[in-house]
This record gives structure tokens, C-alpha cells and sequence, in this order.
């Protein structure tokens, strides 16, 4: 009798239809990424291959929502892509849902985000700025949690070491930054903020990493997989950086990782950080900026007195840079870094501020207090972002620096007047400790010495 109830199982099993195949999810995103005054990127990553489209509307409930369909998610991206949505009307709140093999995979209520004000307009624009995430994807998770219950800001913009792989292989970036997107803040912010990247070396690859490395096109593949950037580089020469607009503020973002020499390389007359090509694509774009702000985003710090794995060991470049900016009177020009684990403010030649906003998840690093520096809050450790508020409908315009400490709000708010931005008025720089006298030799001491050697 069991035998055959056995057997009879065993051949229902058999004429049984097989399982049907799972579902596909949204594991990572929405994310909004390059945002103008009428179109908009959003990017997401399925949990494996499948068609979607994104509905979008400017109801709540996305009644009259119009469903424009994105690039199937294969499993060459690992289930990543982005869709371009064009048509928007400027400074207008539209509304959003994924939609999966036609099904939804977002539940009400739908996050939505604000279309940039007309390009070239003269409008007010906040943004938020930081970098260094820390190697587990929990490090940062107060600090975006933080971000995300204020969205005081328009844009948002994360400087580098975006993730902690400290490697090349594809696989290994995709999981650690797998592992820094599901953190419900950053998925909250991400959601609503458009958001923008630069890299340093910890995500482009090892510790100092540079473009010597090899295999640093795997890198730049894991970034483009990850991000909606306006654009990356140049046809003639690859990297990450771009350009864009939000109003009347134009940004620059740099890339100090792909083109980069060696930071030791001493004997080098023509030593790059940005490589020939970008260098020229910088000047060039600085100069046809008609903006009255300009903001020059970069992974390494522009301060005379920074790291070997910053612009102190690239001066040469540095210098033909800031001497360009003088000599075209290119007025208005901002700095912004990361890299350093602290956040701190510089006049950088007494003609530019930079500010270095971080860590948002990283160990807190103490920086001292340096030549060019007016603002150093690396004995707080906390994790920090920076908002720029800038007005360009006031003539000249309004500069505002906030500092943010995640669970504290803003600890600190600075309001520049337009000729410490362009280097007429010198800011007041900290106290920097006092070098430590050579302690002077004892009086016996050669005395002693001569008698020891006796």
C-alpha cells in the first residue's frame, strides 16, 4: 500500500506544471539623476533581467500618467538602467512609479521631484554636498536618514569614496554598492533629491588609485552602471566628468582618478591629475560659462597644505588652473571636495574658497589647522554634508555656507560676501598650532656623551 501511494505521488509530481518563474523586484532605487528644466533621469536596478517603464504624472495618484518605457534590464548591467524622460515643464512637482514586466513594483504614496527652473535663469539653488560613505553600507545610514528627513536642498551632489571595494572587479563594486543603496535613507533621498557623482580612489579602486591602474575601464563601467550623470567625458577621451546647469549656477564635475599620474611621480615636468585633454575641456567650459556662479567640483582637495593623495602633490596643474581663472576673469568660482574625513573651509591662495564637506558614514579623521584654513570641524566627530545656498536674483549674489551634523541639524552657517568669493577681502584663517622650538641640547650632554664613549 505505501509503494504504491509512493509511486502515485511520484507521477503526480510528474504531470504537475513546473513552478513559474519568480517575480522580478526593485532592489535598488529609484533614483532621480540628471534633472533640467524639462526632462529628467531616473535609474533603478531589478533583482534579475526584465522590461520596464516608468509612469509619471503630476498627480498624486498618477491619474493621467503617461508610461514611458525604458531599455530591457539584462543581466550585463546586473539588472541596472536608466530612462530618459523628456517633455517636463519647468519647476514643476511630477510624480512616479516603476512599473516591472508591467506590474507595479512601487506601492502609494509615489515619491516625486521638482524640475529645475529654466537654464540661464537667475534663480536661488541649494545644494548638498559630501563623500566618504565608510566600508559598510550601516555607516552612512544615520547620515542619509539625516538628509532625507530635511530635503531642504535641490540638488545633491556626493564627492567621492561612493563606496569602500577597493578593487577594479566588477562583481565586488556592484555588491558593495548593493550594499550602500539599500539603506533606507539614501533610497528615501535618492528618491525625491536629483543626484549627482564624482569618484575618488576607494571606488574607482585601490587606496591612491590612479590611471596607471590596469583595468580601470572596469571601474569606469561599474560607475556608469551605477549613476545618471549628464554625460561621461568626452568621445576622444573617457572618464566621468561633465557639466551641467541648475538655473544660473553652473557645476563642474572633474574626474581626478582615470587620467590621473602617480602622487610620487617627482620628476615629471608635465605631472597631471586631470590629464591634458580634461584640463583643456575645464578651461574651455569655464570660459563659456555666462553664469555668475560657478561651482568646480572635485574628489581631491584644492589647499595648498593637503595630503600626498591630493592637488599639493599636482601644484604645477593646480596653479595653471587658478592662474587661468585669474588671468580670463573668470569670477564666481566655488570649490568643493571630499577625501579627507572631516569637514573644513580653506581661502585657497587667498583668492578661493574651497570648502571639504564629509565624512557621511567614514571613521572621522583630525585635521589640523592649516595656513588657508577658516573652518575645521574635525574634532566633532560626527558625520557631516554641507548645503550651499546660492541666490543669483540679487545682484551681486548670495552665498551661503550651512554645515550639517547628522542628529544635531545645522551647527554652523556662514554668509560670504561676493568679494571674499572672488578673493578681494582676505578671510580670517584659524590659529594654526605653533611649530615646536628644536629642544636645545642639555649643557652637559656633550659632556656626558664624551665621557660615555671613554
Amino acid at each position: 500500500m505505501h509503494l504504491r501511494n509512493c509511486v502515485a505521488f511520484l507521477f503526480l509530481c510528474c504531470e504537475l506544471e513546473p513552478l513559474a518563474a519568480s517575480s522580478p523586484y526593485l532592489l535598488l532605487g529609484p533614483m532621480i539623476g540628471h534633472t533640467t528644466s524639462t526632462n529628467a533621469r531616473i535609474w533603478i536596478r531589478a533583482s534579475e533581467p526584465a522590461r520596464w517603464s516608468v509612469q509619471i504624472g503630476t498627480n498624486e495618484d498618477l491619474s493621467r500618467a503617461r508610461a514611458i518605457p525604458g531599455q530591457r534590464l539584462t543581466t550585463n548591467t546586473a539588472g541596472a538602467g536608466e530612462v530618459l524622460i523628456e517633455g517636463l515643464q519647468p519647476k514643476t512637482q511630477y510624480y512616479y512609479a516603476v512599473f516591472l514586466n508591467g506590474k507595479p513594483a512601487m506601492s502609494r504614496p509615489y515619491p516625486s521631484f521638482t524640475t529645475a527652473p529654466p537654464e540661464g535663469t537667475d534663480t536661488r539653488v541649494r545644494f548638498a554636498f559630501t563623500s566618504c560613505v565608510g566600508d559598510h553600507g550601516y555607516n552612512a545610514a544615520a547620515g542619509y536618514a539625516d538628509m532625507a528627513s530635511r530635503t531642504n536642498f535641490d540638488l545633491f551632489l556626493i564627492l567621492g569614496d561612493n563606496h569602500y571595494a577597493n578593487t577594479n572587479d566588477l562583481e565586488i563594486q556592484r555588491r558593495y554598492y548593493t550594499d550602500q543603496r539599500q539603506q533606507a535613507g539614501w533610497r528615501d533621498l535618492t528618491a525625491r533629491i536629483p543626484t549627482y557623482a564624482i569618484w575618488d580612489d576607494h571606488d574607482f579602486g585601490p587606496d591612491n588609485s590612479d590611471g596607471t591602474m590596469k583595468g580601470k575601464e572596469v571601474s569606469l563601467r561599474a560607475f556608469k552602471e551605477h549613476w545618471a550623470n549628464p554625460y561621461y567625458g568626452e568621445t576622444n577621451n573617457p572618464g566621468i566628468y561633465s557639466r551641467f546647469s541648475r538655473g544660473n549656477v553652473d557645476f563642474f564635475l572633474t574626474d581626478g582618478r582615470y587620467h590621473r599620474w602617480r602622487n610620487k611621480d617627482t620628476n615629471v615636468l608635465h605631472k597631471s591629475m586631470l590629464g591634458p585633454v580634461q584640463l583643456q575641456w575645464l578651461k574651455r567650459e569655464l570660459l563659456l560659462s555666462t553664469a555668475p556662479v560657478k561651482i568646480l567640483v572635485s574628489g581631491s582637495e584644492f589647499q595648498s597644505n593637503g595630503t600626498e593623495d591630493s592637488w599639493a602633490s599636482f601644484k604645477r596643474e593646480r596653479d595653471e588652473l587658478l592662474e587661468y581663472l585669474q588671468n580670463a576673469e573668470i569670477s564666481g568660482v566655488l570649490l568643493i571636495s571630499g577625501d579627507r574625513h572631516y569637514t573644513g573651509a580653506y581661502q585657497v591662495k587667498t583668492n578661493w574658497i574651497e570648502v571639504t564637506a564629509g565624512p557621511i558614514g567614514s571613521a572621522n579623521a583630525t585635521g589640523k589647522n592649516v595656513s588657508e584654513m577658516f573652518l575645521n570641524f574635525s574634532t566633532n566627530k560626527s558625520k557631516f554634508y554641507c548645503v550651499y545656498d546660492i541666490d543669483t536674483r540679487v545682484r551681486p549674489p548670495a552665498v551661503t555656507l550651512e554645515v550639517y551634523a547628522a542628529g544635531q541639524g545645522l551647527v554652523h552657517r556662514r554668509v560670504f560676501t561676493w568679494d571674499e568669493v572672488n578673493g578681494k577681502t582676505k578671510i580670517k584663517t584659524l590659529v594654526a598650532p605653533a611649530k615646536k622650538e628644536p629642544e636645545k641640547p642639555k649643557e652637559n650632554a656633550k659632556e656626558s656623551e664624551t665621557t660615555s664613549v671613554n
